[in-house]
């Protein structure tokens, strides 16, 4: 045997006895394999943000995926792995109300068949189709993550990119691949580290060892995506330019959502024109006072001249059957003159989140809506939301399934039954123009992408988040809200404001940098003179061409498996 053959043998050798160390400590405890992917991820997310485990935390997942036995302990493992993640991740639905915890492992449990689902398709790529685990495990990672965003109503939250959201030059490749485009790197940089340790590494040569030419492939391919992503979010960072932009006071009340919901509406009122008054007296004065979520208490009643005094009996009996309609229109005069008042009296403009009743000649429709109120003027402008929470705010299947209030924070006769808003109206305010995202709809790419699409005039200056988180109690949702909702600021290279109830407001820039913040479970005011951004997106163009794309493919993956397997089968035959 010459030199070089020794060497080789040598070489092949050690990384036989690495595979082997690696291999055998997963091998003989396959359950363990995805339980610690799920738990290593967790702890990239808030509450413990150590994001730099996302780049590897999906290893042992990945290795099953290139183990050739065919073990249900594998599909096991990799749902106890989504369990392991989701179960403590999104925690904070059971803090909704007591009866919530099923609410929570219901949610937890569903969502973790995302896991072997995503195992079951990167072993068909890989073993049927000879598809290398760098380029597979992240078309299929991304496609779920994309397809998760949209299947009932959608759950766009935790996605692998949104655990950087702090890591500024990484993340500006949002604005053409949205936070999907980091999934993508972050699982490819797992699926390459997986096949540096599984398969063979080096091989020798007269000047010592050396990686084998497939495995450099991957390292330089992986490599050099990332230095190109770090390169482009230098750039965009380096080459923004803001100007100052109007002055906005965010309010952020502290309620605790069962004060919010029966507490004495005059306490409420109280705090939060306490709060008005603080704003007020800001130097430079606000141009825009902002408050949460229907911060108001009472109903915003609008009524249509044209409904006769019958059909309003019938819609306002659909709220209330006790309430005479003379009281309905009482309360509606006194919302006006209040609002108007105390919009009059600062002589500033307020954005109010309210529970927002329509009466029109045909119909009664219940919104949660903001109203922008201008001083002097008895203008009413307001954006109704158009992506409800299900369970929150509606219950999906209700009539043929009434069962499902069980999953509700709602107890009693009381029954969600809000309004779809249909349009993403875009409020003009002054020169500007305000896109207003209420609740979750921030977190949500496909929505808010909607405002700045579909603008039949200039794209929104600025977009505008009112939330109330009280639900939550100051968990750990009221970081991953702000992390998710920083995306949309990149997305569209627009300024991100948001004024939330128990937190977090924030003052987010076009570069998705988090300049200003009022800590959780206080109350307070954050004044922002707001950083326009002038810059253009590809993702308002382009939309989430990623994730559909890696979503068509991994769908293909299935028949050309099948495919695969039938042209395998006649040649055995033959």
């Amino acid at each position: 045997m010459t030199t070089p053959q020794i060497l080789e043998a040598e070489s092949s050798a050690e990384s036989a006895a690495g595979e082997g160390r690696f291999g055998d400590r997963l091998a003989s405890h396959p359950l363990a394999a995805g339980t610690l992917s799920g738990l290593l991820l967790w702890t990239a997310f808030p509450p413990l943000e150590w994001n730099w485990l996302a780049w590897v935390a999906l290893v042992p997942l990945f290795w099953l995926a290139v183990q050739p036995a065919r073990r249900w302990l594998y599909y096991a493992s990799a749902w106890l792995g989504g369990l392991a993640f989701w179960l403590p991740s999104v925690q904070w639905i059971r803090l909704t109300d007591p009866t919530a915890w099923l609410a929570w492992l219901a949610m937890a449990t569903f969502l973790s068949l995302w896991w072997p689902t995503v195992l079951g398709l990167c072993r068909l790529a890989v073993f049927r189709l000879r598809i290398p685990l760098l380029i597979a495990a992240p078309i299929v990672w991304v496609a779920l993550e994309y397809f998760r965003a949209h299947v009932l109503t959608g759950f766009p939250w935790y996605y692998l990119g949104h655990s950087q959201y702090r890591f500024l030059t990484l993340i500006q490749i949002a604005d053409t691949t949205s936070a999907l485009g980091i999934s993508f790197l972050v699982v490819m940089v797992n699926a390459c580290v997986v096949d540096l340790m599984t398969l063979p590494l080096l091989y020798a040569t007269p000047r010592g060892p050396r990686l084998r030419p497939r495995q450099s492939i991957r390292v330089w391919i992986t490599l050099g995506l990332v230095v190109a992503t770090l390169g482009y979010g230098t750039l965009r960072i380096a080459t923004a330019r803001f100007r100052p932009g109007p002055r906005m006071a965010l309010l952020q009340t502290n309620f605790e959502q069962r004060y919010k919901m029966g507490g004495d509406g005059l306490s409420i009122l109280e705090a939060i024109e306490r709060l008005i008054e603080k704003a007020a007296a800001a130097t430079p004065r606000p141009d825009l006072i902002v408050w949460p979520e229907t911060a108001y208490p009472y109903r915003f009643i609008m009524l249509d001249p044209g409904v006769a005094a019958d059909e309003l009996k019938r819609q306002v009996a659909q709220i209330s059957k006790t309430e005479p309609v003379e009281d309905w229109l009482e309360n509606r005069r006194r919302t006006l003159a209040y609002l108007h008042g105390l919009t009059d009296s600062t002589g500033i403009a307020m954005l109010v989140g309210a529970t927002y009743t329509d009466h029109t000649p045909t119909k009664m429709s219940k919104y949660n809506s903001a109203i922008l109120l201008e001083p002097n003027s008895q203008e009413v402008r307001a954006y109704h939301k158009i992506h409800l929470v299900p369970f929150g705010e509606y219950i999906p299947f209700f009539e043929s399934m009434p069962w499902l209030k069980a999953l509700t924070p709602y107890g009693d006769d009381y029954v969600p039954t809000l309004t779809f808003g249909r349009d993403a109206t875009i409020l003009p305010f002054g020169a500007y123009r305000l896109a207003v995202g209420i609740c979750f709809e921030d977190t949500v790419p496909h929505v808010i992408r909607r405002f700045f699409a579909e603008a039949s005039g200039p794209e929104p200056d600025v977009l505008v988040n009112i939330s109330n988180d009280g639900w939550f109690h100051g968990s750990a949702e009221l970081d991953m809200h702000l992390a998710v909702s920083v995306f949309r600021a990149i997305e569209h290279r627009v300024p991100l404001v948001r004024a939330v109830n128990t937190g977090i407001s924030a003052l987010v820039d076009g570069n998705g940098e988090i300049r200003q913040t009022l800590p959780r479970d206080t109350d307070g005011v954050l004044n922002a003179e707001v950083p326009l951004d002038d810059r253009t997106s590809n993702f308002t163009i382009l939309g989430d061409w990623l994730g559909l794309s890696c979503l068509a493919v991994s769908i293909g993956l299935v028949p050309m498996g099948f495919l695969m397997k039938f042209r395998s089968a006649r040649r055995n035959v033959a």
